[in-house]
């Protein structure tokens, strides 16, 4: 299982190595996300909680497909895994679970292509597969670098 965790956050931090940079912050979630470029057919997506004690922060490492791009909105489905890094119990796992994401990036602005508004789908699944949620985001995204 860490072997495929590690294969996950590996192929998410290379595409940020070559790629332009995004974030986005999910205000009733409490969720701040770095992503590499937005507008390519696979992009990576990295998540941070930000309303949590340092021991329980939980990271979530994205791999997402723009199955339909137009001028005005990006639709996108992908796949994440949710981690624990800094658990101090050595009884607790690192591993979450796991997240399938469906969702839009649409650019309301004509002269602000960057500026995006993120609206997006994530049921999840704890580890042992008997339990999850359905969770929903909506948020705020800007496009670092060349305009879109």
């Amino acid at each position: 299982m860490k072997k495929i965790i590690f294969i996950l956050l590996f192929s998410t931090f290379s595409l940020f190595i070559k790629a332009q940079i995004a974030v986005a912050y999910y205000p009733f979630n409490n969720v701040f996300s770095i992503s590499s470029n937005t507008q390519n057919v696979i992009w990576g997506d990295l998540r941070l909680e930000t309303n949590t004690f340092f021991g329980n922060v939980t990271i979530e490492p994205h791999l997402m497909w723009n199955y339909k791009r137009t001028d005005w909105v990006n639709y996108y489905a992908g796949l994440g895994v949710s981690i624990s890094p800094f658990q101090t119990d050595q009884d607790i796992d690192l591993l979450n679970g796991y997240s399938i994401d469906f969702g839009v990036r649409v650019k309301p602005i004509e002269k602000h292509r960057n500026f995006q508004v993120l609206f997006e789908l994530s049921p999840f699944i704890n580890k042992d597969f008997d339990g999850g949620l359905f969770r929903a985001l909506l948020g705020v995204g800007y496009n670092f670098g060349k305009k879109d």
